[in-house]
């Protein structure tokens, strides 16, 4: 074989991840370029103008939300208990996509998650370490390192947020989201990807 050369079986049981990684790789981005931080109010800021809200334990793609924070906890979590604040379901009719925004408070970072509006197609299936990276860097924002006291001092960075922004997804997943505790169910990943 060449070294270029991928076996088409090989191929296809890639094809899934990489899938599922582009989808939330596209959808987080367009989450973090929504610029929340120019909208009045708390509520405005957790979910666009005219945006529907609704509960995630409702939502058709639930099973698959659940285990793949099983998953980010399992990968990245610390002992015990892992209480995760899952905010309503925004919903936004122009574009198609569901998506949620998950305060960790053990892990002082806000998770941003897209959903599959057509429900969950496997809730056993299993991200690998390239798609849980996403949500150790790109999906994730760190409350410690990117968040800053004004939108000038962001200046057009697409990965930091506003104190007030961060606040208010803070408020909305602690007052109005659907908390799920989990404990981490094997060791931490010590391979390489936990430098990224």
């Amino acid at each position: 074989m060449t070294a270029g050369f991928v076996p088409r079986a090989r191929r296809a049981a890639q094809a899934p991840s990489r899938a599922a990684w582009l989808r939330a790789a596209a959808l987080s981005l367009a989450l973090l370029s929504l610029s929340p931080c120019a909208l009045a109010d708390e509520a405005e800021r957790y979910a666009p103008p005219g945006a529907a809200l609704s509960e995630p334990r409702a939502h058709p793609d639930w099973p698959c939300l659940a285990s793949l924070l099983q998953q980010i906890v399992d990968d990245q979590g610390a002992r015990g208990v892992n209480a995760l604040h899952i905010g309503r379901v925004v919903r936004e009719d122009d574009d198609g996509n569901d998506f949620v925004r998950v305060y960790w408070p053990q892990r002082r970072a806000i998770l941003l998650v897209s959903l599959n509006r057509n429900g969950c197609a496997d809730p056993g299936y299993r991200y690998d370490s390239l798609g849980l990276g996403w949500y150790r860097t790109k999906a994730r924002i760190d409350l410690d390192s990117h968040v800053r006291e004004t939108q000038a001092e962001i200046s057009g960075s697409s990965f930091l947020v506003t104190r007030a922004w961060a606040d208010a997804v803070i408020a909305e997943c602690t007052a109005h989201g659907t908390e799920l505790k989990l404990r981490r169910a094997r060791q931490r990943r010590k391979d390489e990807d936990d430098a990224l």
